[in-house]
């Protein structure tokens, strides 16, 4: 999940309108879940479920943010590993870190409850590719029409693509590795980018990055703007987030 906190804001802002929009509930399986903020946001919200991640480190800081709320099981493991099924899957920014995507959403597919979600959120755009793709692990950006090839295939009824990053956080990200130095691509462990990605700082200017991190007005207002302009053009951004439901109605469209 992106680290740079308004952007963080704003993820769980739009996943609190798809999951009123699309009435969403739990038991819950957030894969790749980092440091736990998405199971956390979920567990105040009084949803049970279960945070996995690869990443000892990762799963230790979640298991310190999410030890006041024992309805949410937090353990280290691969999601090819869990048995159990779940009405929301939620897997944010985790696909684009995969060789064989369609594997894992083969799988996240198999674990869902008939009529259940699965929200992921992926980058968009492949002209979009920039050098803090090669340092978080990325092997691929996503099109919309690929993304939902990928789900149908896997039988998951695509429902809604929406971008979170156009205008304001794609303006920002292309000043940020336009003006930051890009570190030298045979330096970069992808594996180890990927498994600590959740906790890497992203758009990191001393001062500047501490004075946007804070809670405003401002933030709020442009929350709800951005949402309510842009997020049907995910041609534009550079991330999106992506809801599907196996065996939902055939007669809804993508939104």
């Amino acid at each position: 999940m992106a680290n740079f906190p308004p952007l963080k804001r704003y993820i769980l802002f739009c996943i609190d309108r798809m999951l009123e929009q699309y009435w969403l509930s739990p038991p819950f399986l957030d894969v790749g879940c980092g440091i736990g903020d998405v199971s956390a946001h979920l567990a105040q919200k009084g949803w049970s479920g279960k945070a996995i991640d690869i990443s000892a480190v990762a799963i230790q800081h979640a298991s310190d943010r999410l030890q006041k709320f024992p309805s949410v099981e937090v353990v280290k493991q691969s999601l090819f590993d869990e048995q159990k099924t779940f009405k929301t899957i939620l897997a944010l920014d985790i696909l684009e870190h995969l060789q064989h995507d369609e594997e894992a959403i083969n799988k996240m597919a198999s674990l869902l409850d008939q009529g259940g979600y699965l929200v992921a959120v992926t980058p968009s755009n492949p002209r979009e590719w920039r050098w803090d793709d090669d340092c978080a692990g990325h092997v691929r950006r996503y099109t919309v029409e690929q993304m939902a090839e990928k789900l149908v295939n896997a039988s998951l009824r695509p429902i809604a693509f929406w971008d979170f990053t156009y205008p304001v956080f794609w303006m920002m990200r292309r000043a940020y590795t336009w003006i930051k130095k890009s570190p030298h691509p045979d330096e970069v462990d992808r594996q180890a980018q990927t498994e600590m990605s959740s906790l890497l700082k992203t758009w990191e200017f001393p001062i500047i990055s501490d004075l946007l991190s804070r809670k405003s007005f401002l933030w709020n207002a442009i929350y709800k703007w951005q949402f309510w302009h842009f997020k049907h053009r995910p041609d534009r951004g550079h991330e999106m987030i992506v809801l599907a439901q196996k065996d939902g109605s055939p007669s809804e469209q993508p939104a």
